[in-house]
C-alpha cells in the first residue's frame, strides 16, 4: 500500500453503504453507552475544582477504552478490502463480535496506563498510547488474539512512534476544531442539550470511521516494510 491516505479516502467514499451499516450496528450503540455513563458520572462524582474533576479523569478514561474497542470491525473491513476478501461486511460485524473481548481488556489495560501517563503528565500518557496502539491492528490481521500480538504490535509502534504520534495529534485536533465549530454554531440556532449531544455524536460517527481506516492503511505499509527490512537482512546474514 504506497498510498495510505489516497486508500483511506477511496475505502471511506467508495464502500460507504457497507461502512455505514458498520457506524450503525457497532460504533452508534458504544457511542450511546458512552454518553450514558458518562452523564451519569458526571452527575454523582463531586468537584472539588472549577478547572477539572475527577469525573473528567473517568470521561477520559472511559473515552480511550471506548476508542480502542470500537476500531475494530473498521480495522478488519479494510484488512479484507486489502486482501480481497470476499463478504466482507459480514465478517467485519462477526469479528467485531468474536474477537471483541480480548481487544477490550487489552484497551482497559492500556486505556489504564494512558490515562495515569495523562495525569503525571501528556506526554507520557501519548507515548504509551502511540506504542501499543498498533497491537489490535497485528490482532485482527493475523486472527490472533492480542496477547500474541503484542511484541510486533509493540514492534511496529516503537519502530514508528513519531508518525503514531502524528497521527494521533492530527486527527484529534482536527476533530476537536472541527466539533467547537459545530456547537458553536449550533448554539446560535438552540441551547437544547439534546440537539448539541445528537449533533457531537453524527460528527464522532462520521469522522471515527475514517481515523480508523487511515491509520489501518498506514499500518499496513509499516508492517510491510518491517517484512521487507526483516528480509532483506536475513538474505545479508
Amino acid at each position: 500500500m504506497e498510498k495510505p491516505l489516497i486508500n483511506a479516502w477511496e475505502v471511506y467514499t467508495g464502500k460507504f453503504e457497507k461502512i455505514l451499516v458498520l457506524m450503525l450496528t457497532t460504533t452508534l450503540p458504544l457511542l450511546m453507552l458512552h454518553s450514558f455513563i458518562t452523564n451519569y458520572i458526571y452527575a454523582i462524582t463531586p468537584s472539588y475544582s472549577n478547572v477539572y474533576s475527577f469525573a473528567d479523569i473517568y470521561y477520559g478514561l472511559l473515552t480511550l477504552l471506548f476508542f480502542l474497542y470500537a476500531q475494530v470491525p473498521y480495522i478488519q473491513f479494510v484488512y479484507n478490502e486489502y486482501k480481497g476478501v470476499e463478504n466482507n461486511l459480514r465478517q467485519s460485524i462477526f469479528s467485531f463480535l468474536t474477537k471483541g473481548f480480548t481487544v477490550f481488556v487489552f484497551a482497559c489495560i492500556i486505556s489504564t496506563l494512558t490515562t495515569i501517563g495523562f495525569m503525571l503528565f501528556l506526554i507520557p500518557g501519548l507515548i504509551i498510547l502511540s506504542l501499543f496502539f498498533p497491537v489490535p491492528y497485528i490482532s485482527v490481521f493475523d486472527n490472533k488474539s492480542v496477547w500474541k500480538s503484542y511484541k510486533e504490535g509493540f514492534r511496529i509502534g516503537k519502530k514508528n512512534l513519531f508518525k503514531i504520534l502524528l497521527i494521533l495529534i492530527i486527527t484529534g485536533t482536527a476533530e476537536l476544531l472541527i466539533g467547537i465549530f459545530i456547537t458553536y454554531q449550533l448554539f446560535n440556532i438552540t441551547s437544547s442539550f439534546a440537539a448539541q449531544m445528537i449533533t457531537q455524536m453524527t460528527l464522532n460517527i462520521l469522522i471515527f470511521p475514517f481515523i480508523v481506516i487511515l491509520t489501518t492503511s498506514y499500518i499496513i505499509k509499516w508492517r510491510a516494510s518491517l517484512e521487507i527490512l526483516d528480509v532483506n537482512v536475513s538474505e545479508n546474514s
